[in-house]
Parts: C-alpha cells; sequence; structure tokens
C-alpha cells in the first residue's frame, strides 16, 4: 500500500466538523502531487467511496438556534492525460442507496506530478515516513506499533514522477541506543517502468554494530537501473519485535529537488441542504467520487458547517484563540464571518447601497472564491498563512491587484441555493496603495482624510473618544499630528474631559498603569506643543503613582503589575504596564519631570529580554520566564520607542526592531490586546527604525484595502488578541490616523527631536 493522507479526512474546524471514513478505493489511483500532497486519479471505473458522520452540535451552536447546510469542497487539478474531464460528486442516502444530493463540474488540462513521494508501509505519529528523507540522521520512521501494530515486512521507499536511473540506495539505521526496528534480515525491492516489484538485493546486517553509532548498508548495482519506484524492506529486526525502522534513506545517483506546493486549477462544491442536514444529524451518508469523463485528479476535500444566519452569537475570540471571527470588508461594502480551517466566508450583513447589495450579494451568502480563484483553506492564526492566504488577506490582495490593473470590478463566486451564483461587484475606488505614505501617496492621503474625518466626526460632546483614555489619547494625537491649528480646540477639550475624570491618579483603578501611561503620554504631547501648564502636575503624580506602586518579584528584583495592588502569575509580574510607562517616563523627562522608573525597572526588563548574545531571539518577552515569539509585538515597539526616546540601550532597541520586521505578521497579535497594541508596535519601527517602518507598512496595503470604505474610513476586523473589548471601528480610525501620519515625524511619538 501507499502512504497517503486519507482522502475526505478532515481539517480541524472551529463548528462542528463531519467525520468521513477511510475511502474504498483502489491504491493505484493514487496521484501524487508536488510538496508531497496526496491526491487520486478516478473515472467512472474507479469511484471513491466513504461514509460522512455528521456530529451533533456543539451548545454553542445549538443556542444560536439557527439552521445550517454542510458544504464539501474538492481542490481538482486536471486530468491524468490532459484531456477533458468531469468529476461527479453524488451523496448517498445509506439506506437505501439513492442520491440526494449532487454535483458535476468539467475539468481540463494536464494535472501535475510529484517528482518523488514517500511510500511505506506505514508510519507512527512522531516518527513519520517523512522522516527518513528530511537529510537529519536524528529523526527517524517508524513502522506503526501500539493496538494497531503493523506485523512485518515493513517497507519504506519513494515513487517517482518520471522513471529515473538508480546507482543504488543508502540505508541509515535509526541512530539511537534502541534496536527496535533496526533491519536485520532486509532485501531491496524495484518497479522498471510498467512492471511489478521485484527484488534486486539482500542479506542481513551485522550483529555487532548495532551499538550506538550505527553505519548505513549501501546497496551498489552493477549497472544503473531505471525505476518507477524503490523499497527497502526489513523482513526482520534485532531487537527481534517485528518492527521497522530507518534513520535515513538515499536513493544514490538522484537528487530529490525540493519542490513548491501546487494550487488547484479549480474548485467544485456539493451542499448538503438544511432540510436534509437536519434528518442526519448525528447519522450517517456515504459519498461517492468519480469522473463522468477523463482521468480526473482531485485532493484536499474540506467539509464546513455554514450557519444559514451567521453572525455575533457564533464569534469565538474574545483574547486569543481560533474564533470565528469578525471580518469588515469596507471597500466591498459588507460584513463576514472568517473562520479557521473554512474554505467558505459566509456574509453577515451587507450595507445598504454599498458595492456588494448593488451587485446581489445577500446576508446568508457565502463566498466561494475572490478574482477567480477558489479561497483556500482560511487561517486565523497569527503567522505567515493568515498574512498570505487567510481569507481577509485574499479579499484585500485581489483588490489591491484588481485597482493596479485598472480594473473596475471584483468578482465574486457565492453559493446559494446549492448554486454557484457569479457576481460582480464594482469597486468604489480606481487606485491602489503605492507607497502608503499619504505625503506620497495619494490614495493614502484620502484614506488618511476619511479617518480625520472619522476622528473628528465622533469626539463625544464631553471631549473623549467613547469614553476612554486609550482612544482618547490617539483620536486626540492624531489631531495635534495634523499640525493644524483648526484642530487644537477639539484636542483641548480631550485634555479638559481626561484632567475632570482623573484628578488623582487612582481614579484609574487598579488596572490603571495602562490607562495612566496613556494619559501621560497625551499630556506630556500637548504640554511641549502649547505649554499647557495645568497637565504637569498630573505628570508627577503619575509617576509618583507607578513607582510606588513597585513589588518584589520572583526573580527578587522591582516589578510592576498592572496596578499597585500587587503583582500577577505568582510574582513573576508582567512587562506590558511597564513598557507603557517608560514611554511616559521617556516623554515627560522633555517636559522637565525628574524620573527613576527606567532605572528601577532595568534589571527586570533585562531579565526579561530574549538577548541575542545568550542565543536569544532579541523580542521583549512577557517576563522572565516566558519569552515568546508570538505576543511579542507591542512590548518589543514600546521598548523600543522608550530606549530611542532616552537615547540609551540602542542594543536591545535595535534587536526589538529587528525580530519586529522579521516576524510582522505577528503585528496583531500583541498581548493583551491586539489593537491598540498594533499600532503601537507600528509607531515604536517609525520612531527607532523608520525604514523598517516603511517596509513592514507596505506589506499591509491589502488590509488597508479591505477594510476602508470611502467616505467612512476603517471598517473592524477582528485581531488575533484583545479585541471586540478594546474597541471597533472607533479603535481602528484613531489609532491608525495616527499611524500613517507618523512618517512626518512632527510629534515628540514619532520623532520630533528634544530641544
Amino acid at each position: 500500500m501507499i502512504l497517503r493522507s486519507t482522502f475526505l479526512g478532515l481539517i480541524s474546524l472551529p463548528l462542528s466538523a463531519a467525520v468521513l471514513s477511510p475511502p474504498s478505493v483502489d491504491p493505484t489511483v493514487e496521484w501524487h502531487l508536488p510538496a508531497q500532497r496526496k491526491a487520486a486519479a478516478v473515472d467512472a471505473e474507479t469511484p471513491w467511496t466513504a461514509t460522512v458522520e455528521v456530529p451533533e452540535l456543539t451548545d454553542k451552536e445549538k443556542s444560536a438556534g439557527d439552521a445550517w447546510r454542510g458544504v464539501l469542497g474538492f481542490d481538482l487539478f486536471g486530468t491524468a492525460d490532459g484531456k477533458a474531464g468531469e468529476l461527479r460528486l453524488e451523496a448517498l442516502d445509506p439506506a437505501t442507496g439513492e442520491v440526494f444530493a449532487s454535483s458535476a463540474t468539467k475539468v481540463s488540462g494536464e494535472a501535475p506530478r510529484a517528482a518523488w513521494t514517500v511510500i511505506a508501509s506505514s508510519e507512527q505519529g512522531g516518527s513519520l515516513a517523512m522522516a527518513a528523507f528530511d537529510g537529519d540522521p536524528k529523526t527517524s520512521w517508524h513502522s506503526r506499533y501500539g493496538g494497531k501494530k503493523e506485523n512485518p515486512p515493513h517497507w519504506i521507499g519513494l515513487e517517482f514522477g518520471k522513471p529515473q536511473a538508480m546507482e543504488g540506495v543508502s540505508y541509515l539505521p535509526r541512530q539511537e541506543g534502541f534496536s527496535n526496528g533496526v533491519a536485520r534480515k532486509w532485501h531491496l525491492e524495484v518497479r522498471k517502468p510498467g512492471g511489478d516489484w521485484e527484488k534486486v538485493a539482500g542479506g542481513e546486517s551485522d550483529g555487532k554494530k548495532v551499538g550506538e553509532a550505527r553505519e548505513a548498508v549501501e546497496i551498489r548495482f552493477d549497472e544503473k537501473l531505471t525505476v518507477e519506484a524503490f523499497r527497502f524492506v526489513i523482513e526482520s529486526d534485532w531487537s527481534g519485535g517485528g518492527f521497522g525502522t530507518a534513520g535515513e534513506v538515499t536513493p544514490i545517483g538522484v537528487t530529490l529537488a525540493e519542490e513548491e506546493p501546487v494550487e488547484a486549477s479549480t474548485r467544485t462544491w456539493l451542499e448538503i441542504p438544511e432540510s436534509v442536514m437536519e434528518a442526519v444529524r448525528g447519522k450517517s451518508f456515504g459519498l461517492r467520487v468519480s469522473a463522468a469523463e477523463g482521468r480526473v485528479v482531485v485532493a484536499q476535500p474540506h467539509w464546513c458547517q455554514v450557519s444559514t444566519k451567521p453572525g455575533g452569537k457564533l464569534y469565538g475570540r474574545s483574547n486569543g484563540g481560533a474564533g470565528p471571527d469578525v471580518l469588515g470588508a469596507g471597500l466591498l461594502g459588507f460584513t463576514a464571518m472568517t473562520e479557521h480551517q473554512q474554505t467558505v466566508l459566509p456574509i453577515v450583513a451587507v450595507r445598504e447601497g454599498g458595492p456588494s447589495a448593488n451587485a446581489g450579494l445577500v446576508a446568508g451568502d457565502a463566498i466561494l472564491s475572490v478574482g477567480g480563484k477558489p479561497l483556500p483553506v482560511n487561517d486565523v492564526n497569527p503567522g505567515w498563512n493568515w498574512f498570505r492566504q487567510s481569507h481577509e488577506a485574499i479579499l484585500g490582495r485581489e483588490s489591491e491587484r484588481a485597482l493596479s490593473a485598472g480594473e473596475k470590478s471584483l468578482e465574486l463566486g457565492v453559493l446559494r441555493d446549492g448554486k454557484i451564483v457569479p457576481l460582480s461587484v464594482e469597486l468604489p475606488r480606481t487606485r491602489a496603495f503605492t507607497t502608503l505614505d499619504p505625503a506620497s501617496d495619494p490614495e493614502a492621503a484620502a484614506l488618511l482624510d476619511d479617518m480625520l474625518a472619522w476622528v473628528v466626526n465622533n469626539q463625544a460632546k464631553d471631549g473623549s473618544w467613547s469614553g476612554d483614555m486609550k482612544r482618547t489619547t490617539f483620536g486626540a494625537l492624531a489631531l495635534l499630528a495634523t499640525g493644524k491649528e483648526e484642530h487644537k480646540a477639539a484636542v483641548k477639550r480631550a485634555i479638559g474631559w481626561s484632567l475632570k475624570k482623573y484628578p488623582a491618579p487612582e481614579k484609574h483603578g487598579n488596572l490603571g498603569f495602562w490607562s495612566g501611561a496613556y494619559m501621560g503620554i497625551l499630556y506630556s504631547e500637548w504640554y511641549l506643543h502649547t505649554g499647557d501648564e495645568r497637565v504637569l502636575p498630573h505628570l508627577d503624580l503619575m509617576r509618583d503613582w507607578a513607582f510606588d506602586g513597585q513589588h518584589e518579584c520572583k526573580w527578587e528584583v522591582p516589578s510592576l503589575g498592572h496596578g499597585p495592588n500587587g503583582i500577577p502569575y505568582g510574582q513573576k509580574a508582567l512587562v506590558a504596564p511597564a513598557c507603557h510607562l517608560l514611554v511616559f517616563e521617556a516623554l515627560a523627562g522633555r517636559c522637565g519631570m525628574d524620573s527613576k522608573l527606567w532605572e528601577l525597572l532595568m534589571p527586570y526588563m533585562e531579565m526579561s529580554w530574549s538577548d541575542p548574545k545568550d542565543g536569544g531571539h532579541g523580542a521583549m518577552g512577557y517576563n522572565r520566564s516566558y519569552k515568546d515569539l508570538g505576543e511579542f509585538w507591542s512590548r518589543s515597539g514600546l521598548f523600543a520607542m522608550a530606549a530611542h526616546l532616552r537615547g540609551d540601550r540602542s542594543d536591545m532597541r535595535d534587536a526589538m526592531t529587528k525580530i519586529m520586521e522579521e516576524r510582522h505578521p505577528w503585528i496583531r497579535n500583541s498581548h493583551a490586546y491586539g489593537e491598540p497594541g498594533g499600532s503601537l508596535g507600528l509607531l515604536g519601527l517609525n520612531l527607532a527604525a523608520p525604514e523598517r517602518f516603511e517596509r513592514v507598512l507596505k506589506e499591509y496595503a491589502w488590509w488597508f484595502s479591505m477594510a476602508w470604505e470611502p467616505g467612512y474610513g476603517l471598517k473592524f476586523t477582528q485581531p488575533h488578541m484583545g479585541a471586540p473589548y478594546m474597541g471597533a471601528d472607533d479603535l481602528f480610525n484613531v489609532c491608525y490616523a495616527l499611524v500613517l501620519q507618523a512618517p512626518k515625524r512632527n510629534l515628540h511619538l514619532t520623532g520630533l527631536p528634544a530641544e
């Protein structure tokens, strides 16, 4: 048998996932796609069949009170010979065998074939067959053991996409001290073009060499053999337990080139309507995959369970986790529910009179393709997959591509009532972004105008933004950064609101080191621009409150918690509030305030930093015991900002901005909040490493493109951490109205030098 990913095996989903049994299929229809992807070449004579088990709803899904429909999506790669083909999908009633749902899709073009593919009799989780071909003798393949142990003989080898001339094979045993699985009696088989397996060599390894340092068994042919495949067969092992292992298996005379994964040429879907879903809930139905014409190469099936009324009652993220999440496509005029590992994008709401509404999109639709390309498997976790091929990234990138090409609309493929409906959404913009610097990019200037208008129009009567110190700080600084006298009155009202709400720092509460630091940053910038001395006493009060709120942490140095009433996490404390306070202190120092917070906290900050000189990655950790690369963004950016403002610890500053550029897809996964953590990190980059800021910001043209509703501003898309409790549209617009102005460097926070 050829080792393969189970056809119709499902990726885990945030909503209830169907369980599909292994297919009943002749292994000779196996088709190997580049980068070790497995597929099948099905035709009318060799269909694939499986059983789909539909689970019960979770408690959360039940509480939503919605109806559900199932969607099976299949990636198609062409036909085996390049001629026309047609794939047919059929859902079968297990009791009667009758077809209750079906679909058919035309396929053309020759399917790609992998240059080489690993084959094995079995494998054990954690010791997969691929480990014998990774160039690392410390990793190894192991035959399956435990309750489902495979009996000998065991074998492992390669199947080539095209016949290869081989000089021999080298088998390196596993290198650990255990003897189980190390080949004792063995033989080598090859399969020549069009032939069957034949034995070409055999023998028994030397028992004296089954120690720590195990030598390779090298088999050399008298002359080159042209083969389609080979396999090293272990008839018995030195432990006598009947196992098979390998550290490395190497075809001599053949170079195994690395291959990039291929994309499907198209995708087809089979919808299980809600009426049927109700009938099969907790039960199963049959599935048959065949080709009515030709020999079709099909792979990567995915099951999605879609609510007919998706929305907030299903959202799953509060502070981390895998969603489902809100996706605000401001450019196209809809809100969607983006779900981890799904291949469809359910529509929650459509803005009346917007581009998508005019094209006919309605709530409850599910987007299947954008710009003629099927949506990939969605990844809402932070990282490169999210950055490159999440559904929000695909929407944004396709919109920018269309605008760059001068196209006036974006094509969407939508699933509605079991049919694929093509929609053409007119784009409300005519230009793509270029530099994302409003000084040189007209489109960025237009976006900034919209966000500033949002900031002006949404200031509350009391002078705040949303009655919150964080949003008020960003909103006021965004207006102050314009340099326009017309906005100073609005900023002054914000200062007045804050002075009234926080007459003493204790009013910020026990989470007050965050809020109070924002206040101190705003007051410092305001004083430096206006000389308004009303704020100066509050800088001193905030400094003293923070300094007096110190506690000795587990590692016997001073540290801070969220506020003065102790430090959390078993006296380990946390870095984030301190980073905010250090930025406040550096700015307040320019106002004449004396402070020793930097000196007080430096031992704790140094021990929490992952120092490259000690083999670290350079980012600021959560604390000494957790120097992570997942939620590092805002901590690192804030500390780099404080160090730059002070002209101190350039080694820490430069290491942090370096790792921020290298791992920027974690931008919205900042500890405690995705936003404003993402924008704070960008402001730190702009101040401490402007060239890195410029490069990173341009990488997010797709996000600004997707989120921007022309004439309004940015629409909310839920970050990986924190939101929505930190804010939605009111947070994004005040934050990024400041970020896009950062290159002007006309605030001390963005680069204005001290006098």
